[in-house]
C-alpha cells in the first residue's frame, strides 16, 4: 500500500512538472507574438508607411515609441487585472485588443490613425499579452527557481523572424497583408492562451475558481512604493533596460560614425538581435544559480565593456564580439528584474510589483534614447554619449552588488509589504 502510495506520489508529480513546462511553452508564445509583432514588425513597416502616406521619418517611427508608452503607462493597471480576474482572461483580452488593432491598420487611412492604433489597442493589448504578464505565468509555475522559466519566456525569437517574413509579405503583397498576418497569429494564439492556468494549487493557498485563478493577498501599491529597494531596483535596472534601448537605436549610426559601411553596421544591430535570445536563457539560469541581483551586477558590467570596446577600436571584427556582449546584456534584464523582484516582495505579489517598475522607470526608457541623440548633436560625435552609457552602467554593477545583501534577507522586506 505504502509503495502503491509512493507511485502515485511520483506519478503526480511528473504530471504536474509536465504541466509547468507546458505553462512555460504558453508564456514564451504569448511574450513572443506581443513582442515580435510589434518590436520585430515595425521596423520592416517604416518606409512602407513613409510612401503611403507621405510621412516624414520621424512621424514614422513614432508609432513604437507610443506603443511603448502606453504599455509603461498601463502596468499598474495590468497588475491589478492580473490579481482580480486572473492571467488567463487577462491575456485573452490582450490578444483580442492588439489583434484588433493591427486587423484595423490595413484599414488606416492615414498615418494619424496608425500612430492611434498603435498607442491605444496595440499598446494596451501588448500590456495585457507580452513579457510582463508571461513572466508572471511563468515564476508562478517554478516558485522556487523561476530564473531558467523566465529565461526561455523572454526569448525573442519572433523578434528575429518576423522582419524577414515581414520583407517578403509587403513586398509581394503590401503592407495591408503583412498587417493582416499580424492580426491572424493573434487569432491564432487564442487558443494557446485558453490553457492558461495562474499557477499550481499549493498547500494552504485558497481554492481556485472555475477558471484556476486563486486570489492571494498581494501588498499595495503604497507598500511597494515605500520601500528604497523598489527604487534602487527601478534605478539601476531602468537605467540598464533605457541603455539597452538606446544601444539598439544608435548602434548603427555610431558605427558608421566611425567608418564603419552601413551594410555592416546594419549585420551589427542583426548580431545584436539575435545575440538577444542566447542572453535571456543565460539569465535565467544564472538567476538560479547565483540570485537575481548579482546577476543584475554582471549585466551591468557586461554592457560597461562592451561599450568600452566599441569605444576604444574601429577594427569590425572587435566590434563583432561587443555587439554580442551588448546583445545578451539587454535581453537579460528583465527576467533577472523579475526573479529579484519575486525575492524582495514574495511570488504572489509580483503583478503588483512589476506593474509598479514599468511605470516607474518608464521616464528612463522613453527620455533617454533620444535624449542620447541631442548630446550627440551637441557634442559633434558619440563619445560623450557612450561615456554615459558606460558611467551609469558601472554606477549600476555598484548598486546591484550592495543589493544583494537585501535580496539574502527579502523574507523581511515581504513580511512588512504585506503588513
Amino acid at each position: 500500500m505504502h509503495a502503491g502510495q509512493q507511485a502515485n506520489m511520483s506519478a503526480a508529480a511528473v504530471a504536474g512538472q509536465g504541466r509547468a513546462r507546458w505553462m512555460v511553452f504558453r508564456a514564451f508564445l504569448t511574450q513572443n507574438v506581443a513582442v515580435g509583432c510589434a518590436f520585430g514588425g515595425y521596423g520592416v513597416t517604416v518606409l512602407p508607411l513613409q510612401e503611403q502616406f507621405g510621412a516624414s521619418r520621424g512621424t514614422a517611427t513614432l508609432g513604437l515609441a507610443l506603443c511603448v508608452l502606453v504599455m509603461g503607462l498601463a502596468g499598474p493597471l495590468i497588475g491589478t487585472m492580473i490579481a482580480r480576474i486572473g492571467l488567463r482572461w487577462t491575456m485573452m483580452a490582450g490578444a483580442i485588443l492588439s489583434g484588433t488593432g493591427y486587423a484595423l491598420l490595413a484599414a488606416a487611412p492615414g498615418m494619424t490613425a496608425v500612430l492611434l492604433l498603435y498607442a491605444l489597442p496595440i499598446g494596451f493589448g501588448m500590456a495585457m499579452l507580452g513579457s510582463f504578464p508571461s513572466s508572471v505565468l511563468a515564476s508562478n509555475w517554478f516558485p522556487h527557481n523561476p530564473g531558467p522559466a523566465l529565461g526561455v519566456t523572454n526569448m525573442p525569437l519572433f523578434v528575429a523572424i518576423l522582419p524577414m517574413v515581414g520583407l517578403v509579405l509587403i513586398s509581394d503583397h503590401g503592407l495591408p497583408a503583412f498587417y493582416l498576418t499580424l492580426a491572424a497569429i493573434h487569432v491564432l494564439l487564442l487558443p494557446v492562451i485558453h490553457g492558461v492556468s495562474d499557477g499550481p494549487v499549493l498547500r494552504g493557498d485558497p481554492k481556485p475558481d472555475a477558471h484556476g485563478h486563486i486570489t492571494h493577498e498581494i501588498p499595495s501599491a503604497r507598500a511597494v512604493l515605500a520601500h528604497p529597494a523598489f527604487w534602487a531596483m527601478c534605478l539601476g535596472a531602468g537605467y540598464l533596460n533605457a541603455a539597452g534601448i538606446t544601444g539598439v537605436s544608435h548602434l548603427v549610426a555610431f558605427a558608421m560614425e566611425r567608418g564603419v559601411p552601413g551594410g555592416a553596421a546594419a549585420l551589427l544591430l542583426s548580431i545584436m538581435g539575435g545575440a538577444s535570445i542566447l542572453g535571456s536563457l543565460l539569465s535565467g539560469v544564472l538567476c538560479g544559480r547565483i540570485g537575481p541581483a548579482l546577476t543584475l551586477t554582471l549585466i551591468a558590467c557586461g554592457i560597461c565593456v562592451s561599450w568600452v570596446i566599441l569605444l576604444s577600436t574601429i577594427a569590425y571584427p572587435a566590434m563583432i564580439p561587443a555587439a554580442l556582449l551588448v546583445g545578451m546584456s539587454g535581453a537579460a534584464v528583465f527576467p533577472a528584474v523579475n526573479m529579484l523582484s519575486s525575492r524582495l516582495f514574495g511570488q504572489h505579489s509580483l503583478p503588483r510589483v512589476i506593474g509598479l517598475f514599468g511605470l516607474a522607470t518608464l521616464p528612463l526608457t522613453f527620455c533617454l534614447p533620444p535624449l542620447a541623440g541631442v548630446l550627440h548633436d551637441a557634442a559633434g560625435g558619440y563619445g560623450p554619449v557612450v561615456w554615459v552609457i558606460i558611467a551609469g552602467s558601472g554606477a549600476a554593477a555598484f548598486l546591484f552588488l550592495m543589493m544583494r545583501r537585501e535580496a539574502l534577507s527579502s523574507s523581511r522586506i515581504e513580511n512588512t509589504a504585506r503588513a
